[in-house]
């Protein structure tokens, strides 16, 4: 196949015939900075413009990734920089999908359909209305920088519902280092919805040093129907339609002097506002007191200068569901007890459901040791477990509600842990699983539970699902319990001489059989997660799970194994029959 600019030459020698067209060593004023690579065309297409037939100058430049995107089609006739569909700052057109998806050994039909596009976007969009465009894409639209502003604000999430009526809102704002650009970072603005609680603020604020900022929420500020959608001191006072906002928008100015307003845009996930800067109310000519903000606002240096706009995101669990699943899920209430490599890595896995709860319980510390399969890393050594995974939850989710409790399950009354939905005992601790599976049978834990561990080297790991309501099955894996469920391991029962060895079986264990990988977890847990998907959704009947780990290690230190373990492989997982 010939080299693309073989071809470029060809299909010009071909458009030349139908269009007037040439090859240029520039592009128009804007961003787009011309690149000896990147060959540029100049179009001129006849169309049918603002009522009468127009001649357009269009350019179109062929990127380097070029046929595997979109040839640029740049419009810088002035004429157009307010229609739907072009950027006001590089006049360049949008006009397919994203995600669309086309023939690149098509290159002539390529450019072509671009050129035939380009006439009909401008013989469509300047020759009618276009209120309802803008209203659709609000959200591209009021990104824009138009011309004078400064650059818009981005940085701003709201959290929770838009008001529903006019209010002062919390806001804050702190210093955010940018991760990839050194000695680079932007101001981060957080403003909190009147439903959502200080948990949230202080989620978000863990290690930032944040500052108050003054916000105003104006339910009737109506921006104009078209771009551009530059609001300047006098302009942002007429577009509020209700007096009662107007004099709110009064008062809150001559409280602050200053201050962020933030307005409905008709979206359910962004908000737009403005901000006005410091208003000096002390100056020569008045008396002290008789200047009102909102006569510096409106009347003097700022009646006519260009505020700086906002770009809100909304912030809100509906927003995330639709944006994930599509809807709420059911809801979760999760019981974590032991925070060791198995616990906090599960924790990672349910994070995954977008309406859950999180109780965390484990009195230790993080520690070095531990680091080579913990859901954490370094900066959270010397940490209390429960609090330090519950900050790693909320960071990820600020609005997701997590309790850690740095205590002994033994500690905590039955009647707070028959709040969760489903229990995960995740200790390696055979006394716990003894006090757990007691309680479950005198009735005081009523709730559906799973115990997991691994067993040394990741020979094999086991889930065992109790459904509380199944006594006689319950009695049965107390009583196997008794002799440390050792029927279900695959390392068999005489390499378990030492006590210590029975009594932990995870990161507490002194020996050495308590060695597996940061691996081993994330297999173990991804074959069994289906399970516990299933099972904490609807109630079945108690089981067990064996995932089956390391044999070949297994067979390498002379850690003999169990009879059945001599026809299974890696990677399986098996039911066991109870």
């Amino acid at each position: 196949m010939p080299d693309i600019e073989t071809i470029l030459k060809h299909c010009l020698a071909i458009l030349s015939k139908e269009y007037a067209v040439e090859e240029v060593d520039y592009l128009p004023d804007g961003d787009q900075r011309r690149d000896a690579n990147v060959p540029v065309w100049k179009v001129t297409i006849t169309a049918e413009a603002f009522g009468k037939t127009s001649d357009v100058d269009v350019f179109m430049a062929f990127p380097r990734e070029f046929p595997y995107v979109m040839p640029w089609m740049i419009v810088p006739d002035s004429r157009f920089c307010y229609l739907p569909h072009i950027s006001v700052k590089t006049r360049k057109l949008c006009l397919y999908e994203d995600g669309v998806v086309y023939d690149t050994t098509n290159i002539y039909g390529l450019i072509k359909d671009n050129i035939v596009k380009t006439r009909r976007w401008i013989e469509l969009y300047s020759n009618q209305d276009n209120t309802e465009e803008y209203a659709k894409e609000i959200d591209s639209y009021w990104t824009e920088k138009y011309e004078y502003e400064t650059e818009l604000e981005p940085h701003w999430i709201y959290l929770g519902d838009i008001p529903e009526h006019t209010c002062e809102l919390r806001g804050f704002t702190y210093h955010v280092d940018y991760i990839a650009k050194d000695d680079k970072y932007f101001d981060q603005y957080i403003v909190c919805g009147l439903d959502e609680s200080e948990d949230i603020l202080r989620n978000i604020k863990i290690g930032y040093k944040a500052s108050r900022i003054p916000v105003l929420f104006i339910k009737s500020l109506r921006i104009p129907a078209t771009p551009p959608y530059s609001l300047t001191g006098s302009k942002l006072l007429e577009c509020i339609v209700e007096k009662e906002d107007k004099m709110a928008c009064k008062r809150f100015l001559q409280k602050n002097h200053k201050g962020h307003i933030l307005f409905p845009l008709g979206l359910e996930y962004m908000m737009g506002g403005v901000t006005v800067p410091n208003l000096n109310l002390y100056r020569k000519g008045y008396r002290p007191g008789t200047l009102k903000a909102i006569d510096v606002l409106t009347k003097l240096e700022y009646k006519n200068k260009y505020l700086v706009r906002i770009k809100s995101n909304i912030y809100d669990e509906k927003r995330m569901a639709n944006r994930t699943a599509g809807e709420l899920m059911k809801q979760h209430k999760y019981l974590i007890i032991g925070l060791g490599s198995v616990g906090s890595n599960l924790c990672y896995y349910l994070n995954g459901y977008n309406n859950a709860s999180f109780a965390l319980i484990d009195p230790e510390s993080l520690t070095i040791d531990n680091l080579g399969r913990h859901l954490l890393g370094f900066n959270y050594v010397d940490q209390r477990k429960a609090h330090a995974v519950a900050e790693f939850l909320t960071h990820y989710r600020p609005d997701r509600k997590v309790t850690p409790i740095d205590k002994q399950i033994e500690e905590i009354p039955s009647e707070k842990i028959n709040e969760a939905s489903s229990i995960f005992l995740c200790t390696g601790d055979i006394m716990s699983e003894k006090w757990f599976l007691d309680k479950v049978l005198t009735k005081e834990i009523k709730i559906p539970s799973f115990i997991i561990w691994l067993e040394p080297y990741g020979v094999s790991g086991l889930m065992i699902y109790v459904n509380p309501d199944e006594e006689v099955t319950i009695k049965r894996l107390r009583t196997a319990l008794d002799d440390s469920f050792l029927e279900f391991c695959l390392i068999d029962k005489s390499e378990y001489e030492e006590g210590e060895k029975l009594t932990h079986r995870d990161a507490g264990c002194n020996g050495q059989y308590a060695l597996y990988s940061a691996n081993d977890v994330t297999l173990f847990l991804s074959g069994i997660f289906p399970h516990i998907d299933r099972l904490i959704n609807k109630q079945e009947e108690t089981q067990i799970y064996q995932w089956v780990g390391n044999l070949e290690i297994a067979k390498q230190k002379g850690i003999k194994l169990v009879e059945r373990a001599g026809g299974l492989s890696k990677n399986q997982l098996l039911k066991l029959p109870l």
